[in-house]
């Protein structure tokens, strides 16, 4: 299968290429330094950036892809959930829409998109601790601009699957994924979602159709 991966020079992206070629599959990816990645048989880089059309037409272009996998992350000046946004208040809406311009312009069907836990109808099953504090602090830039991502690709009329994972911590274990359903009612306030896991689910639901146009919410 072959893969075009955008924000693969991300923390979930690098590990959702890692998991493609372990798989046998072949990845496409975008990056605006090409050498961060470092070359690797089975992967193609091209430089560029998601937020212009022309760059992810020539992603495109370059090994037409069966399916599309965006771990794409509005990013802040740091970790801290008050830290200042420092992308475009509509970054990955935007790019997603320049990806679906291209899937429509290339016959390619589907997309696999990274949101988190909290977007669309799970935002009424977040812990009302949690969401107070997405509103109150900076992070409510990403979760408007995941909603504005869902309400795009929905109306698109491609093919998706909007992962949602709750929290994302770091690990090198191999941890069995609990799929929740869409709205998310029951996740525990303080589940965590590996990054592992999430690049190995978002390669599964690649793969596969069990989740085709749904928005499943995903912990460990």
């Amino acid at each position: 299968m072959r893969v075009l991966v955008i924000g693969g020079s991300g923390r979930c992206g690098k590990l959702v290429i890692d998991e493609l070629l372990t798989r046998g599959h072949q990845a496409t990816t975008l990056a605006r330094k090409p050498d961060a990645l470092g070359a690797r048989p089975g992967l193609t880089i091209i430089q560029g950036t998601p937020t212009k059309l022309d760059d992810v037409r020539r992603a495109f272009a370059a090994d037409i892809p069966h399916v599309v996998i965006v771990t794409l992350n509005a990013p802040r000046a740091s970790d801290s959930p008050f830290a200042a946004p420092i992308a475009p208040p509509r970054l990955m809406a935007d790019c997603n829409a320049n990806v679906v311009a291209a899937m429509k312009e290339f016959g390619v069907r589907k997309t696999v998109i990274l949101q988190a836990f909290g977007v669309g109808d799970s935002w009424a099953n977040l812990h009302c601790v949690l969401r107070l504090l997405m509103k109150k602090s900076n992070m409510s830039y990403q979760y408007d601009d995941h909603n504005e991502t869902e309400r795009e690709v929905r109306a698109s009329g491609v093919d998706y699957v909007l992962v949602r994972p709750s929290r994302l911590v770091e690990s090198a274990e191999t941890l069995p994924v609990k799929v929740w359903p869409d709205h998310g009612k029951g996740v525990p306030m303080m589940a965590s979602t590996s990054r592992l896991s999430v690049a190995r689910w978002l390669v599964d639901a690649a793969e596969g159709t069990e989740w085709d146009n749904s928005t499943p919410v995903i912990t460990n």
